[in-house]
């Protein structure tokens, strides 16, 4: 097996001759990369000789193709014969007999020193299948039959799940014409939740479960309400009866029916063949075309997870037109599954490749993390602009001067090839395909196909997948994994640092910064500083621009060390560390350390009022300056308050007093109606003056409540003015200017 991929060879715009052979390593792949042409660029054609080159590099494959193109791949004929190609020619705009494009192919091969026997010896290497969700033309691929959670996802990991759920509840909603609102849509919230507590304790679920779970789901509460409060039956029947038309809908089965996805199988030798796996999805329309991949990606990133961590290419996901999926400012489903393959995929040896038309269709973060750029012809000059300043910094350091000049002599099957492992880019033209390129196949081609044999058998025996392992594969034909030095590498000007946060054996460079940031709350507002200190990975990263990509870390000046373990192995760093130091990294620091820096604080719209840095809710609402006609009414409720409290405390003392004179008018009375000296009863008297005491201590009783519930109200009525109801607040983002941000220190640190 070859252990790189013949691309094409060099090509010289002036002369327009061709030099020599053009390789690429495979391992390359791992930091992703990038086919960008405009329509008859050849943007295809380098595509399939690039997974042409993999499957002879023993690489496994899995494409999605959108448009039916790939499906060529099928199209290899061991002998270039012409009744091999006879039966691809019918129904075709090709006027060329079998006998002249046999020979055109043959002669075309042979221009780049391929000829028949290397073609039979691809063919028979490996073993292409064609996936057809929806259809049974290939082979069908169920995608909806089993709900339950993935035999190899990690239930703990909490991210992961809700992705897997996500993919599948979105899917679902949207073969119902329901929009899936992870926030807004019930129906979303109420499946999610239900698939959820399955998952989580290890319950079995396919649609027909589901459907019956809707009526009579097993809780009682969504978020705070109660289920009916949230959504009450009779609404969830109506949810139900659309869930099973799509159980009992004919048209639907193909969708339950078939293979599984199946990571495992798809790289996997089959009869010892390299396998190429395409999931076919030209037939499908746009909502069940980006259920399918975004289904696709997120059970890739599960399976990938679950694999042990390695330097050389283990597969390579190729999508083809990429236009859609991962645009810059919208968020379809298959945007965050795509930036997460790109951000973390190269650590687990899986490389991705994207193909557009052009380059505007793809998020700039996605762009930042793709190290190998193949630049065809472009339609206009906006285009070869976007596509030079997304990799001009990374070219600045190889000394390339007119980039512009470089893509513009791009023509067709003519790219201008950029690879972050490479000192300088350089213009190729791909060679000649070993698949016969006909063009798109329709569904009865693929089933012409599928009954021909030549496609693998969903049958055939499979090679078990590989057990996890602790030890990196070596590259396909090539060398053992160079084991990690037990020397820190020397970098230029840096004095390195080492830091024992895991006590691992194995340390990965970190850049630590340590900075002061002023922020201004609005204008003329106040003004803050506060002095930061984070640390970002710089091992793994195929280009200076990567460096904020990562996830920072926290480490404290004080776990700093100039000595490390005599043992200790280092990982590699980017060769452009090595050649000059953290300087590398100058121009991306300074482009950016303001985004990284910026806080949120709360805001008050009503006063227009920021919170301090950390400061909550509760000690804002204190600060808060009050607005003279708030002021004005509480000084009247406080004065009302005085008055009433005043009035309380002498009604208070006036009924101490009345109960006084009753008792004493009381005593009076019955002594003066009794002859001490005899005993004898006299005419009763002084009854009236005990009566009226009675009615006058009543009277202020009454009075007394009346000024306590006044108080109480006026006391509610000063409470309310004091609270402020913090649901007002907003959160503002600060961010301080460029030349408010002041970097104090940069140091490498190797943290194990």
């Amino acid at each position: 097996m070859p252990d790189s991929l013949y691309l094409g060879k060099t090509f010289a715009p002036a002369s327009e001759s061709l030099g020599e052979a053009f390789k690429l390593d495979p391992d390359d792949l791992t930091t992703h990369g990038l086919v960008v042409g405009m329509t008859g660029s050849g943007k295809t054609g380098l595509s399939t000789v690039l997974i042409e080159e993999l499957l002879r590099a023993g690489t496994p494959v899995i494409a999605i193709d959108p448009k039916g193109d790939l499906v060529n791949l099928a199209l290899a004929f061991a002998n270039l014969a012409p009744e091999q190609f006879a039966p691809w020619l019918e129904n075709t705009s090709d006027p060329e007999s079998p006998e002249t494009v046999a020979r055109r192919w043959r002669e075309g091969l042979a221009d780049w020193q391929i000829d028949q026997p290397a073609v039979a010896a691809y063919v028979a290497a490996h073993g292409v299948r064609i996936l057809t969700p929806g259809s049974e033309s290939g082979e069908p691929l169920n995608v909806l039959n089993s709900l339950s959670a993935p035999s190899d996802i990690d239930l703990g990991d909490t991210e992961a799940v809700r992705e897997e759920i996500d993919s599948i509840v979105s899917g679902l909603l949207g073969f119902i014409d329901i929009e899936a609102d992870p926030v807004a849509s019930r129906e979303y919230i109420l499946l999610f939740t239900i698939l959820e507590n399955a998952w989580n304790a290890g319950q079995p679920m396919d649609l027909v479960t589901l459907v019956g779970l809707v009526a009579s789901p097993a809780i009682d509460k969504v978020g705070a309400l109660p289920l009916e409060m949230f959504y009450p039956q009779k609404d969830r029947m109506a949810l139900m009866m659309r869930l099973n038309n799509l159980v009992a809908s004919p048209p639907f089965e193909a969708w339950r029916t078939g293979a599984d996805i199946d990571f495992d199988a798809w790289t996997s030798p089959v009869a010892g063949k390299t396998p190429l796996t395409i999931i076919y999805t030209a037939h499908l329309d746009d909502r069940e075309r980006m259920f399918v991949t975004t289904l696709l990606l997120t059970r890739l990133i599960t399976w990938m997870r679950n694999q042990p961590g390695r330097d050389s290419l283990r597969c390579l996901l190729y999508m083809d037109e990429v236009f859609g999926y991962f645009p810059p400012v919208a968020e379809p489903p298959s945007k965050r599954p795509l930036l997460t393959l790109l951000k973390q995929a190269r650590a687990y040896g899986v490389g991705v490749l994207l193909a557009t038309q052009n380059p505007v269709d793809i998020d700039y973060k996605g762009l930042a993390n793709m190290g190998l750029w193949a630049i065809g012809r472009l339609q206009t000059p906006q285009d070869q602009a976007r596509v030079a300043s997304g990799i001009r910094e990374a070219l600045e350091a190889s000394g390339s001067e007119d980039l512009e000049t470089l893509i513009g002599n791009a023509r067709k099957r003519v790219f201008l090839i950029h690879d972050v492992h490479r000192k300088e880019p350089v213009l190729i033209h791909s060679r000649w395909a070993m698949s016969y390129l006909r063009g798109p196949l329709t569904r009865d081609e693929i089933r012409r196909l599928r009954d021909s044999g030549s496609l693998l058998s969903p049958a055939a025996g499979q090679s078990p997948a590989a057990p996890a392992s602790t030890t990196a594969t070596p590259p396909a034909g090539g060398a053992a994994a160079t084991p990690a030095p037990s020397i820190a590498p020397a970098i230029p000007g840096a004095r390195p640092q080492f830091a024992n946060l895991h006590g691992g054996a194995s340390a990965t460079a970190y850049v630590w910064l340590k900075l002061r940031a002023r922020y201004k709350q609005g204008r003329g507002g106040n003004s803050f500083q506060r002095e930061l200190a984070f640390a970002l990975p710089c091992s793994n990263l195929s280009s200076v621009t990567e460096l904020f990509e990562g996830t920072p870390i926290e480490i404290e000046e004080s776990a700093f060390s100039a000595a490390a373990p005599a043992s200790l192995a280092y990982a590699d760093v980017p060769d452009y560390v090595l050649s000059k130091g953290l300087k590398a990294f100058d121009v991306t620091i300074r482009d950016r350390l303001d985004d990284q820096v910026a806080v949120e604080v709360l805001y008050d719209p009503v006063s227009r009022t920021y919170g301090e840095f950390g400061e909550d809710e509760t000690v804002l609402a204190m600060r808060i300056p009050r607005v003279a006609s708030e002021r004005k009414k509480r000084q009247a409720i406080e004065s009302r308050l005085a008055k009433k409290r005043s009035d309380l405390a002498i009604k208070s003392q006036e009924i101490s007093g009345r109960r006084m004179e009753k008792w004493a008018s009381i005593g009076t009375s019955i002594l003066s109606n009794i002859n001490i000296f005899t005993g004898r009863k006299r005419t009763v008297t002084g009854v009236g003056g005990v009566l009226s005491k009675n009615r006058m201590e009543q009277t202020a009783r009454d009075r007394k409540e009346r000024l306590e519930a006044e108080i109480a109200e006026l006391e509610q009525q000063l409470a309310e003015l004091n609270d402020i109801d913090t649901s007002r607040f907003e959160t503002r983002t600060l961010k301080p200017a460029r030349a408010d941000v002041s970097e104090l220190r940069r140091e490498l640190v190797w943290v194990y």
